[in-house]
């Protein structure tokens, strides 16, 4: 071991984080033990994000860009440079080959970060977004145009079960991937006439217990995608916290609240594969 060199490397980790916790005055520390846990989490994702020089550091959607001005994500936009955000999903798309698939529809797409992350990483040369938010739309566009505008957006309003298939019909025929996330909407969504329609396509949906008669809803809606695709649940995964230096002089307490979604429980994804 060549012991100057582990001490001048070991006074420059320290020497950052006390920097960084000097800004940090007796009276933030006085206003921060009177927070609550919504109120610290976005305060840390935002203080995370500045970090980050607004820019995602890491993972399939490494260089792009998020606006802070959102109306869905505060509390996330943090983990999301860190590219801890939906690890499970990220680690998914990771593996996804350039044009492997040729649309990417987003139905609940909130501000825009997978719609804009699958062209920004040119996983896909298109994304069809369905987000009901008027705000929520503006941001997708205004996120999109922040970096470029990379690829080809397309953005509608909320997905009905009776129309939102006419306004995609023509790409269901070239090889789609859905990401669902309705906040349960997606038992009414994907009734059995939409699944047939979709059939071609590979489709993630997240799924949500909260709503009522969950059972009856969730079994229903299992057993009509059993007839179209092959089934598999995502598999949640443990973040690498410790391998993002830019949490090393967040407090303990700090840097795993970070990885809270906000979640009321443990949530589940399901991935549906056409039976071809």
């Amino acid at each position: 071991m060549d012991l100057d060199k582990l001490i001048k490397d070991e006074i420059n980790f320290f020497s950052k984080i006390k920097k960084i916790n000097k800004k940090i005055s007796n009276e933030n520390l006085a206003n921060f033990r009177m927070e609550t846990i919504q109120q610290r989490r976005e305060r840390i994702s935002l203080e995370l994000y500045s970090l980050c020089s607004e820019t995602i550091q890491y993972g399939p959607f490494k260089g792009l860009k998020l606006d802070n001005d959102n109306w869905w994500g505060a509390s996330d936009i943090g983990t999301q440079c860190l590219g801890l955000y939906e690890y499970e999903l990220l680690n998914f798309i990771e593996n996804i080959n350039e044009n492997q698939y040729s649309n990417f529809i987003n139905i609940g797409a909130a501000d825009g970060y997978y719609a804009i992350g699958f062209l920004f990483s040119k996983k896909v040369k298109r994304s069809i977004c369905f987000e009901q938010s008027k705000v929520g739309q503006e941001t997708i566009l205004k996120n999109w145009e922040k970096n470029d505008r990379p690829g080809q957006i397309l953005i509608y309003d909320k997905a009905e079960p009776n129309s939102f298939t006419e306004k995609i019909e023509k790409y269901l025929e070239e090889d789609s991937l859905f990401l669902i996330d309705i906040e349960g909407n997606e038992f009414n969504l994907l009734n059995k006439a939409v699944l047939s329609k979709l059939s071609n396509s590979f489709i993630i949906i997240e799924i949500h217990n909260w709503v009522d008669n969950f059972e009856d809803k969730y079994i229903k809606l299992l057993r009509d995608a059993n007839e179209f695709f092959t089934i598999e649940i995502i598999e949640s995964l443990n973040r690498p916290i410790h391998s993002r230096k830019e949490l090393d002089h967040f407090h303990e307490d700090n840097k795993f609240l970070l990885l809270s979604e906000g979640r009321p429980n443990r949530m589940r994804h399901l991935k549906l594969s056409p039976r071809i």
